[in-house]
């Protein structure tokens, strides 16, 4: 079984490499767009248009230029959709309409369910297991963290498009997904083995930096950067699979893990099948991140299960001695 998932993982690593997504956006390019933003731009200069910005928006970093690529991108998209013609992104992104400030309303509010799912199924499992005889806490310790981390610059992503926003989003999305992957080897390993442990995360955290530094200092490439989450996130996938494959016989409740592993595999079809935002707000990405936040319940109370599990094993290995 692991030399087939080994050979899977190759297999997708590969296919994934030769990909080359497509880049850039129709809208901003678009003559209608430049002569607008240009006329109101020159407004900016002179200090007329559109004027002094609520307190809201500058709260959120909003000036006199983004206001103006706001504003046009959406007469654009009027006059778009008066021609019958295909609604079109703007700088990477659709035209959202954007709520006290906050650029995509629907994403900052589903990735805070998901932040809020994480919390209720850690304090769930923290009341539950105590930290002294299980192996594992220190694991999924760590693990609340960085999935906060994540969701909470998320949240900041969404309310607020800038380059540095941009870049927490994906960097503690890809760790993340990376310290899933971490966590089903510890579990595959066993944390007694403590130096195959440390060497394989050492080994996970130079991959993980090496991709920040090449991003954050070298070149700031998107097609290199979602080629390197999906095949770290098949990986991740094809692990935690091989894992419960091979313990569900012995441990039934591992169908919980699957699950999860599953389900957020094929909540990926939202980001393949992108689409214009359903009033506005609802966009594919959304749906993604609300798809993702009743798993966590499902994730926590695998973990609970396989907590229990491990402490009964290691009671009666004691009882055996």
């Amino acid at each position: 079984m692991s030399c087939i998932i080994m050979y899977l993982q190759s297999s997708v690593f590969l296919l994934v490499l030769s990909w080359n997504p497509v880049n850039g956006s129709k809208g901003d390019k678009s003559s209608r767009f430049r002569i607008c933003l240009r006329e109101c731009s020159t407004g900016c200069k002179l200090e007329e248009y559109p004027g002094k910005l609520a307190i809201y928006l500058t709260v959120f970093w909003w000036d006199c230029t983004d206001e103006c690529k706001y504003q046009c991108m959406h007469k654009v998209t009027q006059s778009n959709m008066r021609n019958n013609e295909p609604i079109k992104q703007f700088y990477g992104k659709w035209p959202f309409v954007r709520f006290l400030g906050i650029q995509e309303p629907a994403s900052v509010l589903f990735s805070i369910f998901n932040g809020v799912g994480h919390i209720l199924g850690w304090r769930m499992l923290k009341s539950t297991v105590p930290n002294t005889d299980y192996n594992m806490y220190l694991v999924w310790k760590v693990n609340i963290v960085v999935s906060l981390n994540a969701w909470f610059w998320s949240s900041v992503f969404h309310t607020r498009d800038l380059n540095w926003t941009e870049k927490m989003d994906y960097f503690c999305a890809t760790s993340l997904v990376m310290y899933s992957l971490f966590a089903c080897l510890m579990r595959f390993i066993g944390l007694e083995n403590k130096w195959s442990c440390f060497f394989v995360g050492l080994f996970l955290c130079c991959i993980f930096c090496s991709h920040v530094y090449y991003l954050a200092f070298v070149r700031f490439d998107y097609g290199y950067n979602m080629k390197f989450n999906v095949t770290i996130g098949i990986m991740n996938m094809c692990s935690w699979l091989s894992w419960c494959l091979t313990y569900y016989k012995r441990q039934p409740y591992v169908w919980k893990c699957a699950f999860v592993t599953v389900g957020i595999f094929l909540l990926l079809g939202f980001e393949l099948g992108d689409f214009p935002p359903i009033l506005w707000t609802f966009d594919a990405h959304s749906l993604w991140h609300l798809g993702t936040a009743p798993l966590s319940y499902f994730w926590y109370s695998f973990l609970l299960d396989d907590a229990k599990h491990q402490l009964l094993m290691k009671r009666k290995r004691r009882k055996s001695c």
